[in-house]
């Protein structure tokens, strides 16, 4: 059983994690504030979506097998079709779970 003085440890490393949080997330806003926001950089702003699908995407075909880069391009395939995006996840879901249980 914690003692009070652990509970309040407990209690004060959330609330310090909640604000450095808070404090990145309003941080990134405000150092954008400071940024022309033109030629260079707004394409770059333009990009980033893809990049942090690849980036997120990349690690799981390389290490998901070979069942994760189908799910994945059935996912894309789905997506072409001008469907949502839940439609996209679950027919990936479908995907891996159905290769992986014929395979």
């Amino acid at each position: 059983m914690t003692g009070d003085s652990e509970d309040a440890l407990i209690w004060a490393t959330i609330a310090a994690m909640a604000v450095v949080t808070w404090l990145t997330r309003i941080g990134g806003y405000w150092l954008m504030r400071l940024v022309p926001q033109g030629g260079s950089v707004k394409r770059g702003l333009d990009h980033l979506p893809g990049a942090l699908v690849a980036a997120i995407l990349a690690p799981i075909a390389l290490d998901g097998g070979w069942a994760a880069p189908v799910a994945i391009l059935a996912a894309m395939a789905i997506g072409r079709a001008d469907l949502s995006a839940i439609f996209a996840v679950f027919g990936a879901v479908g995907v891996v779970a159905l290769l992986r249980l014929v395979i």
